[in-house]
């Protein structure tokens, strides 16, 4: 029962899974676009329709991924309309893939003159990563202990 627990509430898709569905309610339809890349760098966005350009060049998706794991986060890409930020997401034992915001309008100049301001926002991604998997594990205890107790379960 635990191992059954444990994969329901575990792993980097299941916090993924999580972490989207907090984040994406959270913008307007003119605003940010917020993109969750998992570690096979299949993404998903809250407006997938101001995102073409990462179907259309693929390439671009890898750059920044690529510019992330060299060591270079966060990471400030301009792209065709806009920039993408992008940084790693990752908790104590979930690598969780990328998180990117698109800019629609803004220029690299304009990201490093507010670089503080991004980088507070990517900080705060990280932390309700963090505090997902930390909420996930109290529910696999509660339900490990619930288990255990159990007399149906004993029977």
């Amino acid at each position: 029962m635990e191992e059954l627990y444990k994969s329901l509430l575990s792993g980097a898709d299941t916090l993924t899974e999580q972490l989207k569905g907090h984040l994406f309610g959270m913008t307007e339809l003119e605003g940010p676009v917020l993109i969750l890349v998992d570690e096979q760098h299949q993404w998903c966005a809250n407006h997938p329709s101001r995102t073409s350009f990462l179907s259309e060049s693929p390439e671009i998706l890898q750059a920044i991924c690529g510019q992330i794991d060299d060591g270079n986060d966060p990471c400030v890409y301009d792209v065709d309309g806009g920039c993408l930020v992008g940084t790693q997401l990752a908790t104590e034992k979930t690598p969780c893939g990328y998180f990117l915001i698109f800019l629609p309008g803004y220029r690299n100049q304009m990201v490093q003159a507010n670089m503080d301001l991004f980088e507070l926002l990517l900080g705060q991604t990280q932390l309700i990563c963090h505090l997902i998997e930390k909420n996930n594990q109290l529910h696999h205890l509660q339900l490990t202990g619930l288990s255990r107790n159990s007399a149906v379960l004993r029977s």
